[in-house]
C-alpha cells in the first residue's frame, strides 16, 4: 500500500501516476503493463523483495520485448533482512511512500 500512498503523495508533487498491483510474477498482465507504459512513458517498480530476480526483472523483460520504456526500481538492494516494525523496515530499505516518490521524481528527471 506504500505504492498507493506514494501515488497520492506524488500527485501533490506534480507526478501523475498509475498504480498496477501484481499479485504474482507468474500471472503478470503484460497487456496492462504495456498499456500503462504507453500512457505514462516511464515505469517505476516498487516491491518488498530483493531487486535481483524479483518483479522488476519480470517487468523489465516484458517491456523490453513489447515496449521498451525508461524504468527505475524500489526494492531491497542485496541486503539481509533485519528485525523491526513493518513501518521501520519499509523506511530502512527505502520502500516507504517518501522513497518511492523520490525515485519517481528522479526517473522523470532522466
Amino acid at each position: 500500500w506504500d505504492a498507493v500512498q506514494a501515488a497520492l503523495d506524488g500527485a501533490e508533487a506534480g507526478i501523475n501516476a498509475e498504480v498496477l498491483i501484481a499479485h504474482a510474477i507468474e500471472a503478470l498482465d503484460v497487456d496492462a503493463l504495456v498499456n500503462s507504459a504507453k500512457k505514462t512513458g516511464a515505469v517505476l517498480v516498487a516491491e518488498e523483495h530483493q531487486r535481483l530476480g524479483g518483479l522488476g526483472s519480470s517487468v523489465a523483460q516484458a517491456l523490453a520485448a513489447h515496449h521498451p520504456t525508461p524504468m527505475a526500481f524500489v526494492a531491497v538492494e542485496d541486503q539481509f533482512g533485519e528485525s523491526g516494525t513493518p513501518s521501520q523496515l519499509m523506511t530502512k530499505y527505502g520502500l516507504d511512500a517518501k522513497s518511492i516518490v523520490r525515485k519517481a521524481q528522479a526517473l522523470i528527471g532522466r
